[in-house]
């Protein structure tokens, strides 16, 4: 099969978005040493000049792009850690000062904002399977959610990974999906936190010590709120199975993004309903909402959303570069 570019990707119409560009990710100065192959883009952030970084789970490999899609770098450990396993999980833009790299094994690494091999992140530092559990801070760090069987704890760290501080969350309704289901997020801000699980019916909105200070929601009838927690069946399989029984027949929260500097978009999917999204001022109060769409949403940020599009092999057995979509919000 063959890399190729494709331009013609066709926006989706949405009521609150208007579709700004179609981005082509290429090489076309061949950084890469073989043709640009990307097969599952787990993560995606984009830092304020456009410039993304894109983490391919199945690929095990991750790059930094342009705003045009250009690629500019492969973040490659090995240049400072030759012979270590790379398969890499996420990746965030610490400012424009550097950029971390969360790894399935060891924890992680650290690279210049260009795409410079920096080290290893601090042994503080625990995996975050989800990329919408860790995000930035005004103080030019990170702030992650880490799921535990018996708990699930908010952590604050210095641009290495470094733990400075942590809270445990309110006690969850359905821990046993919490703890599986890698879906939610977490936002961090100049004074607050907002988080909200897989299964919770709320967005929680927490002081940057973890006082909970709002539950932000609005329902509607089509959402189907979960009823009951996971099952413990005590084998992979069983786990498998009862969290896709929970997915399929409950509204989970799948994302959750800092939309602009007053608003917070959280995004979900409903079983055979779609997805969906609404839009909340920082204050609870809901601004905009769209259910039953048939899109998601890999990242959101500067009244920006954007959307992956997932290539396909054509008649002639080639295949096509994945596409970021850009839309931007339109304040009702």
């Amino acid at each position: 099969m063959v890399c190729v570019n494709i331009t013609n990707a066709q926006p989706v119409e949405l009521e609150h978005f208007r579709f700004v560009k179609a981005i082509t990710l290429s090489d076309p100065d061949s950084v890469y040493p073989e043709p640009l192959l990307i097969t599952e883009i787990k993560s995606l952030d984009v830092a304020a000049d456009g410039r993304m970084l894109v983490v391919d789970l199945l690929g095990q490999q991750a790059f930094l792009f342009g705003p045009d899609g250009k690629l500019l770098a492969v973040l490659d450990p090995s240049v400072c850690h030759p012979g270590f396993e790379v398969r890499p999980v996420n990746a965030k833009f610490i400012g424009n000062q550097s950029i971390f790299l969360s790894n399935a094994g060891p924890w992680g690494y650290r690279f210049t904002s260009e795409g410079g091999c920096l080290g290893s992140v601090d042994p503080d530092f625990i995996m975050v399977v989800n990329p919408n559990a860790l995000d930035t801070d005004a103080q030019g760090g990170l702030v992650s959610f880490d799921r535990y069987p018996d708990k699930q704890v908010v952590r604050r760290m210095d641009a290495s990974g470094k733990l400075l501080q942590e809270y445990t969350l309110p006690a969850s309704d359905y821990p046993k999906a919490t703890n599986r289901i890698a879906m939610g997020g977490l936002i961090a801000d100049k004074t607050h936190h907002f988080y909200a699980g897989p299964a919770e019916p709320h967005i929680l909105k927490l002081t940057a010590d973890g006082e909970v200070v709002d539950r932000i929601a609005h329902r509607t009838s089509w959402f189907r709120d979960v009823t009951q927690d996971l099952s413990d069946p005590g084998n992979l399989g069983g786990i498998i199975r009862a969290s896709g029984r929970l997915r399929a027949s409950s509204t989970v929260v799948y994302g959750l993004f800092e939309l602009t500097d007053q608003t917070i978009m959280v995004l979900y999917t409903n079983g055979d309903r779609g997805r969906g999204y609404q839009i909340f001022t920082k204050a609870g109060q809901l601004v905009a909402q769209e259910l039953g769409i048939p899109v998601s949403f890999k990242y959101g940020a500067s009244g920006l959303v954007y959307r992956v599009v997932r290539p396909e092999v054509d008649a002639w057995g080639d295949l096509y570069n994945h596409v970021i979509e850009v839309y931007q919000f339109i304040t009702p």
